[in-house]
């Protein structure tokens, strides 16, 4: 009996990721209009060759190199994960209610007692006529006894709402990432010149420098539920104070991904930010 061969990362051919062809699609249709030529990219990093990008993009004479990445509060990340897996992610349909909730969440503690706890709690504050509680509830002269339960299983405020249909509750988790200073939009090069100072940035620089191309495009995602910061600081404008970013990456893209597409802010020694948007 023959045996069957064995398939290792080695001789297995990588396929890029959705998120990676994402980025990829919108990099490439941007750089069309640049360069006034049609490009295309091709998937570099099957996995044959180690610590290597993912994309060349090509075009009429043209050939870029790509690394796509992604900026995230990682223990936020984490957490949210668990919610997801384990709580009630970010919403759900309790029966008996009256009233539609909203959720404020601390998602460092544990989703075990407020998905078992939850509709038992609401029920009973709705039969006092409580339609607001939380960690701060100064509203009445005792702390009640199930805004101790709900507090010590993370929530942080709980309120009645009007419009969604009654029993649906909403969820929102809240991270660590400090708040950006209102009307600032260079906080987004704050955010942008720390991140790219991470481990993981670095190797992707290594990677875009090993490809030998003139032109090397780093696309990194914002995560919209943990960087939510990023994503407000893009409604203030264009950044006016330039990144300090490695000088192996030559170009760096920021994608924003929204209802019809994705919002890319990207910058360049060259020309400095640049805003677009790409459909699909």
């Amino acid at each position: 009996m023959r045996s069957l061969p064995i398939v290792t990362k080695m001789n297995a051919a990588r396929l890029p990721a959705d998120d990676e062809v994402s980025a990829a699609d919108a990099v490439t249709a941007i750089r069309s209009g640049d360069l006034g030529t049609a490009m295309t990219w091709d998937h570099a990093d099957s996995g044959a060759v180690a610590k290597t990008h993912d994309f060349w993009l090509v075009g009429h004479g043209v050939r870029e190199a790509l690394e796509v990445t992604a900026i995230a509060d990682e223990p936020t990340k984490t957490n949210l994960g668990h919610w997801r897996k384990r709580g009630p992610g970010f919403s759900a349909t309790i029966p008996g209610l009256t009233n539609a909730w909203t959720i404020m969440v601390d998602p460092t503690v544990k989703a075990t007692a407020l998905k078992s706890g939850l509709a038992g709690w609401l029920r009973a504050l709705e039969a006092e006529g409580i339609t607001e509680t939380g960690r701060w509830d100064s509203s009445r002269l005792y702390t009640h006894p199930v805004t101790n339960a709900m507090t010590a299983a993370g929530v942080i405020i709980a309120s009645a709402v009007a419009g969604p249909p009654a029993g649906i509750v909403s969820f929102a988790y809240v991270s660590d990432i400090e708040s950006r200073p209102a009307g600032d939009p260079n906080h987004i090069t704050t955010a942008l010149t720390q991140a790219l100072t991470l481990p993981r940035h670095i190797a992707d620089a290594e990677k875009l420098a090993a490809s030998g191309a003139a032109v090397r495009h780093l696309f990194v995602w914002v995560d919209p539920l943990t960087r939510l910061d990023i994503g407000r600081a893009l409604t203030e404008g264009l950044p006016t104070v330039a990144p300090v970013v490695d000088p192996r990456i030559t170009d760096v893209w920021l994608g924003l991904p929204d209802e019809s597409g994705v919002d890319v802010l990207r910058w360049s020694a060259a020309d400095g930010w640049r805003y677009g948007h790409v459909t699909g």
